[in-house]
């Protein structure tokens, strides 16, 4: 039994140890080279969700003569847009990422106004955004930074609009994804404060007139 104690680890022991030292020397390889790539090759990954909000899902709206106008225009299916965009890729998207072309949000109903457009965090610039008939594009001359979120306010005119987004940014297919729920109250904070907001900033106003049947 002394003999046994004397002679310490045995060859499988000391095998079985390189063995594992092998492994392990494999994985922080591996690792260093996964992390040298992603520092040095850009993964582009951009997010984006579109919330479609009625202005007038009430029933009682239509039978009751609820009449909604934008700048002296009536609009029979007034809806509110909100779209995000987050950049969630592991480097900012740069000018020339973008291919000389805008981002686009596209709607197959009229296109009525933009109402809002902000970017999280607020140091970083938004991508101005200008509306036009059938879509809002956004102008891809400033950088997306990497983290950053870009929220945009639509006001579109027609029954279930659809949205889409299209861009032409290298090595990148946006991802759609469901927005999150909407809060109760976004729609009274809305035509209380971002509304009246925007006509103070000579954008215009939505002015809701209740007018009676029996008028």
């Amino acid at each position: 039994m002394m003999s046994m104690l004397a002679e310490g680890p045995s060859e499988t022991f000391w095998s079985a140890l390189s063995a594992v030292g092998t492994v392990a020397a494999v994985i922080v390889a591996v690792a260093a080279i996964y992390f040298a790539y992603r520092a040095t090759v850009p993964r582009r990954r951009v997010r984006w969700s579109a919330r479609v909000s009625s202005l007038m899902s009430h029933g009682a709206a239509h039978t009751h003569g609820l009449d909604v106008t934008w700048l002296g225009h009536s609009l029979s299916h007034p809806h509110i847009v909100e779209v995000e965009l987050s950049n969630v890729g592991n480097k900012d998207l740069d000018v020339d990422g973008f291919n000389g072309r805008p981002i686009e949000i596209l709607s197959d109903k009229p296109v009525v106004a933009l109402l809002k457009q902000t970017s999280v965090p607020a140091v970083q610039r938004v991508l101005n955004a200008t509306a036009h008939a059938d879509r809002v594009e956004l102008d891809t001359t400033t950088p997306f930074h990497r983290g950053q979120t870009l929220r945009y306010v639509l006001l579109v005119d027609g029954q279930e609009p659809y949205i889409d987004l299209r861009t032409s940014i290298s090595n990148c297919t946006p991802e759609r994804h469901s927005p999150p729920s909407l809060q109760p109250a976004f729609m009274r904070e809305f035509l209380a404060s971002g509304v009246a907001g925007a006509s103070a900033a000579g954008i215009g106003a939505i002015v809701i007139a209740v007018k009676s049947i029996f008028s």
